[in-house]
């Protein structure tokens, strides 16, 4: 946890000390080490490693090095000095003078190139990074460290203004909206120098143009209004070389590119640039002069030590980063039941970075809400997406979500699932029938055989749920008729479902006819979302028990026995027992009552007559399909039975 100190009077820095610290992402800092090694190297490396310690840079570019042996020194000794590996050092290029080197954390910082900019004095160095757990060439930002000309005289100005017109004439060789920093020891007194102008300057190509992120132009030399962000020198007395002028001069100093002072992606944090120990009371003196409100008395006195340069940094927030699921699978739903599920785009990157902006663009067969959104680092926003349910069909394509992500600004989700038609119970495999009777005919007691019945599921395919027929009910016939085994619920789908009934003959009556109504429950299958209860199945069951005698006595009693086959598509026949001649009239009747067909008519014998209906009305013409109701009359005696006609 890093702690960014504001500038201010010395009561208001003392009281921040106080607050708690603040997550902060990369942080950039500049340090002009004068130069080192030199003969005070060893001396001053406990000095850097306090400071360096307590800074805790992301990445660290630093000017005046002698040589490459100096650059391992601080790398070794300060930096990895209680962590050893944690930083990694950039290459070193020994150039006119001295020279720069870069620094930086391998948890946080990847290094991805680095170029010398030559100028007719020192070298300019260019080091491309990107920050750890991004892979686009967009993540990356650039760092330049440089060292100007020293000097107030016309000469030393011209000169830093041909560095800076060399530097600026590079930057702007890149394509725009490019994240940069120029940082280092710029040797300037005033805002007003043409070498800061030219790098501040718009221009006819303004790629390579910066801007000074805390905007305090004027002349910072000796100036009590800028003593907050002097750099040089935390020296009044002269030792180990350096300027012993006191805080008095703003040299060091960050400039950005426009792109990251946009409020998008990688960008300046507005507050955190920082003369890491200035307090703004030590205008001409020496940094650890008395109390010092903005750092401890041990850093204060390692700044002293150390440099005649205050370190400088400034803190950039991390771009956006998605998180979204690869698939969203809905799963079947029945048609007309609306269908959503959440879909959750997060921005997983570490805060303060900067938010998500993203939109999202479903596609056929679904939707979702539209518009622009935005989430904070480290939160997450819920999206419904909605199915298209209003027919049966397999949906599937792509949400695609489109962002600011730097490494995805296209992420798609798999999106998929099945719209599924009701269930159709029926009697007969190619239509809809829901009523019929199972008839077990005349027999002895113990003679009567298992009769099934098969329950389909009508125009059945894979976009059909499943039937569930999930109870059952026996009403009447005195308890003898029951399922074979018991009553057991079933899916059904392609195949019928076929149940077993039977007749008990335990304590029947000899010589009875026996009926009961058999009604089954059905469903869709109950684990699809909008599953409905769908129509019952209703049969009419019937059994004669004979006396067991062996003679044939059916003549010996009137009965009039249900049709067989039932349900029937060409003919049905229904059988009458007369024991004696008598008139008999059987007529086919419709639900409404009306008059369909009749198939007898006048005086039979006495016997067994088998009464045929060929599922044509009284003019011949074939019937529609549906209920009938066959009504027989012998004298005052009457029986009506149902029968279903399938076309």
């Amino acid at each position: 946890m890093r702690r960014h100190i504001p500038f201010g009077l010395a009561c208001v820095i003392a009281l921040s000390l106080l607050l708690p610290s603040t997550a902060l992402a990369l942080r950039v800092v500049t340090y002009n080490v004068l130069n080192f090694p030199g003969s005070t190297g060893t001396s001053r490396l406990d000095d850097f490693r306090i400071i360096l310690e307590e800074l805790d840079p992301d990445v660290l570019v630093v000017q005046e090095m002698l040589s490459e042996t100096g650059m391992n020194q601080i790398l070794d000794s300060a930096l990895n000095y209680y962590s050893p590996g944690e930083y990694a050092a950039g290459p070193f290029v020994d150039g006119y003078d001295t020279d720069n080197a870069l620094y930086y954390k391998v948890a946080t910082v990847d290094y991805v190139s680095h170029q010398e900019i030559t100028t007719a004095l020192r070298n300019i160095s260019e080091y491309t990074l990107r920050p750890v757990g991004y892979t686009s060439s967009a993540a990356e930002f650039r760092v330049y460290s440089l060292h100007l000309k020293a000097g107030t005289g016309t000469d030393d100005k011209a000169k830093r203004l041909a560095e800076c017109t060399i530097l600026r004439n590079h930057m702007n060789a890149y394509p725009s909206g490019g994240a940069f920093i120029v940082a280092g020891d710029y040797n300037i007194r005033a805002s007003t120098e043409t070498s800061y102008q030219k790098l501040l300057a718009d221009e006819a190509d303004n790629d390579g143009r910066v801007l000074d992120p805390i905007n305090r132009p004027g002349t910072w030399h000796d100036s009590y209004t800028f003593a907050d962000i002097h750099t040089q020198s935390p020296r009044t007395t002269s030792f180990g070389g350096g300027a012993t002028g006191g805080m008095d001069d703003r040299f060091d100093i960050i400039l950005i590119s426009y792109a990251l002072y946009d409020g998008e992606g990688m960008d300046y944090i507005p507050g955190t640039y920082t003369a890491y120990g200035n307090d703004g009371s030590h205008m001409n003196m020496a940094i650890n002069d008395g109390t010092n409100y903005a750092v401890s008395a041990a850093i204060a006195d390692a700044i002293h030590e150390a440099s005649d340069h205050l370190p400088v940094y400034a803190d950039l927030q991390l771009p956006a980063k998605i998180d979204a699921p690869s698939q969203l699978a809905f799963g079947s739903y029945i048609e007309g039941t609306p269908a959503t599920a959440p879909v959750t785009v997060g921005n997983v990157a570490v805060a303060p970075a900067d938010e998500l902006d993203y939109s999202l663009a479903a596609p056929s067969g679904f939707s979702t809400a539209s518009g622009l959104y935005d989430v904070e680092a480290g939160s997450e926003n819920d999206h419904s997406i909605m199915m298209d349910t209003s027919s049966p069909g397999y949906r599937s394509g792509s949400l695609v979500i489109s962002s600011d992500d730097v490494d995805q600004p296209t992420v798609s989700v798999a999106l998929s699932g099945t719209v599924m038609s009701h269930a159709e119970p029926s009697l007969a495999e190619g239509s809809i029938v829901l009523q019929g009777t199972l008839d077990f005919g005349s027999h002895d007691p113990g003679d009567f055989p298992t009769l099934s019945i098969n329950v389909h599921n009508v125009g059945y395919t894979e976009l059909q749920a499943l039937l569930g027929v999930y109870d059952a009910e026996i009403d009447g016939g005195d308890g003898h008729f029951d399922f074979d085994g018991g009553f057991a619920p079933r899916a059904v789908g392609d195949t019928p479902a076929t149940f077993d009934i039977v007749f008990d003959c335990d304590g029947a009556t000899p010589n009875t006819f026996y009926d009961a109504e058999l009604v089954l429950h059905t469903r869709d299958d109950s684990s699809i979302p909008g599953w409905t209860t769908r129509s019952e199945i209703a049969l009419t069951l019937t059994a004669y028990v004979e006396d067991g005698t062996g003679v044939d006595d059916v003549v010996g009693r009137l009965a009039f026995a249900p049709a067989s086959p039932n349900p029937f598509v060409d003919a049905t026949v229904f059988h009458l027992s007369l024991p004696q001649p008598a008139p008999v009239d059987v007529a086919v009747f419709d639900v409404t009552g009306r008059l369909v067909a009749t198939i007898q008519s006048g005086e039979l014998a006495a016997g067994e007559h088998a009464l045929a209906w060929d599922g044509r009305n009284r003019h011949g013409v074939p019937a529609a399909s549906g209920v009938y109701i066959c009504h027989a009359r012998v004298g005052e005696w009457q029986q009506t039975r149902k029968v279903v006609l399938i076309r």
